[in-house]
């Protein structure tokens, strides 16, 4: 019996959810939410902003750490100082901002390391 109890808690959870959704954004909103879950396929408790804002930190993370990375081996393995390490930096987040604004894609610069450098880089999507 506990399964039907679960599922009727979830069943009340969702519901709350949407409540909140259509009062914050309108019924538009709950679309939006509808189909963004149907797209993406992620199921939480939590809204698609709600969830943009949590995940936020989390990319700017890996971004900051992936960076100190980079820096820390151009340094250690190709003996770059201050002055090339922070052109690299000005360089990379130039980069992470068109990313950002969709001025380009994770593809166009996949893309490009291929055609211009010979190396094919993979990106691990979550799916």
């Amino acid at each position: 019996m506990g399964g039907l109890k679960d599922y009727e808690r979830g069943r009340n959870d969702g519901l709350a959810l949407a409540g909140k959704i259509v009062r914050r954004g309108g019924i538009e909103e709950l679309e939006k939410e509808m189909k963004f879950r149907g797209v993406t396929g992620i199921h939480t408790a939590i809204a698609k902003k709600e969830l943009e804002q949590a995940t936020m930190a989390i990319k700017e993370m890996t971004l900051d750490t992936m960076l100190l990375l980079s820096v820390a081996v151009l340094h250690d393995e190709f003996g770059f100082g201050g002055k090339r390490c922070q052109r690299f930096i000005d360089r990379a987040n130039r980069i992470a901002g068109s990313l950002a604004d969709d001025m380009a894609t994770w593809e166009d610069y996949r893309k490009m390391v291929k055609e211009e450098m010979g190396i094919e880089m993979v990106i691990r999507y979550n799916r």
